[in-house]
């Protein structure tokens, strides 16, 4: 799998500088990272300050103008989107996590869809934790309200929700049978230029990818995404722009009851006090999350307006780190 230097994560990054040394406080900030102009070097910069947790350099990663692009959509998704069922959508999303956190014993012990071997249970318990994490960490961070959406700032988000969410990866690419994708390998330059490089990057099982960089106002970015920022920006904001008043209202009063349903289903799982209860709660929970599931997808399509805006931070992605094993 192509990892080359690239990241997905429901928007965009600034270096994780937390300024703590304000008022009568004796403890000294921490220094601020400085991102250098060879393009290798830029990479291994990017590579270390994520194994250490700090995602907010995938923004100071990012040219400024690409910073402004997702800002912009960010705030505009907040201005589109209707307030009630955006709220609720990650709401729920939250209670999920609450649910199957209380449940988490029924969870792994349910024999819906056939027994799961025991080493498979083992590695998902091992990663509850970080699975949990990564859930309510999403659900309560700026993205998850149009308030919040409103008022998007990258830098912000990357610094503290990216850098929160880093710390789960490990644990669940493991679930997933990957490597951990914030492993460092290494990069050596090919060929370069002023303004463009090729990168050949190994991982630390010895595969060898290359990638190409063009420099964009002082930042090295995959050229692919230079080559794509533009349209793909563009293309979101004319989804989001085209999200009609009239077609939410339409569709609300349905959606809000698919919305409430799912509610009264979490309800009756955590309600359960033993595994048979579980099994029958979650068995008759499966026709409505189906039909939860297709009617997401009506309301996507054509004409009508999608119950949640494209994620603000899961545009073109972002440089990363050398491929991993």
């Amino acid at each position: 799998m192509k990892v080359a230097s690239k990241i997905l994560l429901p928007g965009a990054a600034l270096c994780a500088l937390f300024l703590t040394a304000c008022g009568g406080s004796e403890e000294a900030a921490p220094a601020e990272v400085t991102l250098p102009d060879a393009p290798d070097a830029a990479i291994r910069t990017i590579a270390s300050e994520l194994e250490k947790g700090n995602g907010g350099i995938l923004w100071k990663a990012m040219p400024a103008s690409y910073q402004t692009d997702l800002n912009t959509v960010a705030q505009l998704a907040g201005t589109q989107v209707d307030a009630e069922l955006y709220n609720k959508s990650f709401a729920l999303i939250g209670r999920l996590a609450e649910v199957a956190n209380k449940q988490k014993t029924f969870i792994l012990n349910t024999e819906l869809g056939g027994p799961q071997p025991e080493a498979q249970i083992a590695k998902i318990e091992a990663a509850w934790p970080s699975i949990i994490g990564f859930v309510e960490t999403i659900s309560n961070s700026p993205v998850a309200s149009v308030e919040g959406l409103q008022a998007f700032e990258g830098q912000i988000f990357f610094d503290e929700t990216v850098s929160k969410l880093i710390a789960y990866i490990e644990d669940l690419a493991a679930l997933g049978g990957e490597p951990n994708p914030l492993q460092f390998g290494s990069v050596v330059v090919l060929e370069s230029s002023e303004d463009s490089a090729l990168l050949e990057m190994t991982s630390p099982n010895g595969s060898v990818e290359t990638e190409a960089f063009s420099k964009v106002e002082g930042r090295w970015v995959p050229t692919e995404m230079a080559t794509e920022w533009e349209s793909s920006m563009a293309e979101a904001k004319a989804q989001l722009e085209a999200i009609s008043p009239e077609q939410i209202a339409q569709n609300k009063p349905q959606m809000m009851g698919v919305l409430s349903m799912a509610e009264g289903i979490l309800t009756q799982i955590e309600a359960a006090e033993t595994q048979e209860q579980f099994d029958q709660a979650l068995q008759g929970a499966m026709m409505p999350l189906m039909g939860l599931m297709m009617m997401q997808q009506g309301m996507g399509g054509g004409q009508s307006a999608p119950a949640m805006p494209p994620a603000p931070v899961t545009s073109p992605a972002l440089p990363l780190v050398p491929p991993t094993q």
